[in-house]
């Protein structure tokens, strides 16, 4: 199976778990954005990377690049992600059929692979750890979102002007 085909797997899973949640899910024409796929939870946007993992045999693990691989003309190019490129990113194990959900600030924090261990016998838990199966996080992200997005502000407010008629004032009485 060639590595298209996997990410094409991943990507559907990533629908099919959003779509369980009641999230609608919006696809990209073509892939040169640096997010594969948008949901749309309860009115807010998240924008989503979707990564396969293959297993190390070697190492005992499984193994997700976190940069973006780029073709031109059967050149391959890859380059890291920005914080701004996507909100989210989700690395789906095949074999297991789960997702490790990183928001984007954790994910760039990685070198250029991350390291995912399912193994029960470990003294310690990676970092990584945390972010299996933790959808309700991309909830959690989308809700503190849409209430960032929805503050009411008064005119003049954010930046701390008072009122900007400055009509008024000279109405009242008040110098300028």
């Amino acid at each position: 199976m060639d590595t298209k085909l996997k990410g094409d797997i991943a990507e559907q899973a990533a629908v099919l778990q959003a779509l369980k949640r009641g999230w609608a899910v919006l696809k990209p024409v073509g892939d040169r954005l640096p997010y594969d796929m948008v949901f749309d939870v309860e009115g807010v946007f998240v924008k989503v990377q979707v990564k396969s993992a293959w297993f190390d045999e070697k190492r005992g693990n499984y193994v997700a690049d976190t940069r973006r691989t780029k073709t031109n003309r059967r050149v391959m190019v890859r380059e890291s992600y920005k914080q701004s490129d996507f909100d989210f990113a989700l690395v789906y194990l095949p074999e297991a059929e789960l997702f490790y959900v990183f928001p984007v600030e954790v994910f760039l924090s990685y070198a250029s692979e991350i390291h995912l261990v399912e193994a029960d016998k470990r003294q310690r838990k990676p970092r990584s750890a945390v972010h299996r199966d933790r959808w309700e996080s991309i909830l959690q992200w989308a809700a503190c979102r849409e209430t960032y997005m929805r503050s009411p502000l008064k005119v003049g407010e954010a930046f701390g002007t008072g009122n900007p008629e400055p009509s008024l004032r000279q109405k009242e009485g008040v110098e300028t």
